[in-house]
């Protein structure tokens, strides 16, 4: 049986972290909340977006992998491999901004560019059908993930800290 002390003790640091998680979770929301450079409307935005999109259903790929469950990656395959179709069209000449984090090579070596998105584009598909077909993830996916490094190394200035 605990003692008053112990019991005194106990609370107080029960009261501590609960106030630390409070903090913690305010700081999270002003962080959440600082506004974010606003993009200029066109392509430039178009693009943003289209690959916070990708990003998400590449999550979800991700999620389906981990969980063995490969049929739920089909169709966030399918929309990154219908986005990719679109995005090379959405780097036309002079929608270079400092906004953007498409380096200037997406101008200069265009061909190298659509051939990446291209590939990227056909590896979602690929895993598409390995997911309809129940089939494992991990190499398809693998070979679609290896395809969004490359393009992102090749073409797109990293965060700061990346």
């Amino acid at each position: 049986m605990r003692t008053q002390r112990e019991r005194g003790a106990r609370a107080r640091a029960w009261t501590a972290a609960l106030a630390a998680t409070a903090v913690l979770a305010s700081a999270g929301g002003a962080i959440a909340d600082e506004p974010k450079h606003e993009l200029p409307p066109g392509p430039i935005h178009d693009r943003h977006e289209l690959m916070e999109e990708v990003g998400a259903n590449a999550k979800k790929i991700g999620a389906a992998a981990k969980a063995g469950k490969p049929g739920d990656a089909q169709a966030p395959a399918e929309a990154i491999a219908q986005a990719l179709s679109k995005f090379v069209g959405m780097f036309p000449a002079g929608s270079e901004s400092p906004l953007s984090r498409a380096k200037p090579n997406v101008w200069t070596d265009k061909a190298k560019f659509d051939e990446l998105a291209k590939k990227n584009e056909q590896a979602a598909m690929a895993l598409a059908a390995v997911a309809k077909a129940g089939g494992d993830l991990k190499a398809p996916s693998g070979a679609m993930f290896q395809t969004c490094k490359a393009c992102h190394d090749e073409f797109r200035v990293p965060k700061e800290g990346e």
